[in-house]
């Protein structure tokens, strides 16, 4: 957002100093300058929430937006810091309001191993995709085995797939699959969500 804001500051004070100095120029010209603008003013979040596998320098980079309850949240639950990771949730909360923050507050209660609250939060999750993986993962947390082989092929990224695995195998004390498909679902992620993985099966 900050990023933005410089950026429409300077394409409009850039835009007044032109018309004053009676300089046409091109508006397609202009709208690219502005789009690699913001990329390069932006790359700094892309690369650390879409792009990196480095798990130390995304850290780094959360720790420094942590004012932030988003970038908070995530830190805090990552490195199973319940409290805080609370506190930056209702501060969330505050902040977006409404069903928006229902998925955080569903990964929360799974976090802190309270399945009857996650569920409650589920119903809450407008997107589809996200509600079928926390049943899964609800599901695989209280070995009805049944029900995630129901939800798997609903899954549609496969790195939820692959976390649900990880879950089973956990639960039959299989540390041995388990560590496998970590590795299989950190291959094909990237930025937070490689965090997430990485943090919350760092032990196996």
């Amino acid at each position: 957002m900050k990023s933005l804001l410089i950026l429409i500051a300077v394409g409009f004070t850039v835009g007044i100093a032109l018309g004053f100095m009676n300089i046409s120029f091109n508006f397609w010209i202009f709208v690219v300058l502005l789009v690699i603008a913001f990329f390069a003013l932006s790359y700094r979040d892309i690369r650390y929430m879409f792009l990196s596998k480095d798990a130390d320098k995304i850290e780094k980079y959360l720790m420094k937006k942590k004012h932030e309850p988003y970038y908070g949240f995530i830190l805090e639950l990552a490195n199973g810091n319940l409290p805080e990771a609370k506190r930056q949730l209702d501060d969330l909360d505050k902040k977006w309001k409404g069903k928006k923050t229902a998925i955080f507050r569903a990964q929360y209660y799974l976090r802190a191993g309270n399945t009857l609250k996650a569920k409650e939060e589920v119903a809450l999750i407008d997107q589809v995709v996200l509600k079928h993986y926390v049943l899964a993962t609800i599901a695989a947390e209280e070995k009805d085995n049944k029900t995630v082989e129901a939800l798997i092929p609903k899954l549609q990224k496969d790195w939820m797939k692959l976390a649900i695995e990880i879950e089973q195998a956990l639960k039959r004390k299989n540390y041995t699959v388990a560590k496998e498909k970590k590795e299989q679902a950190l291959e094909i992620t990237k930025g937070l969500q490689y965090y997430m993985l990485y943090k919350e099966y760092e032990k196996i």
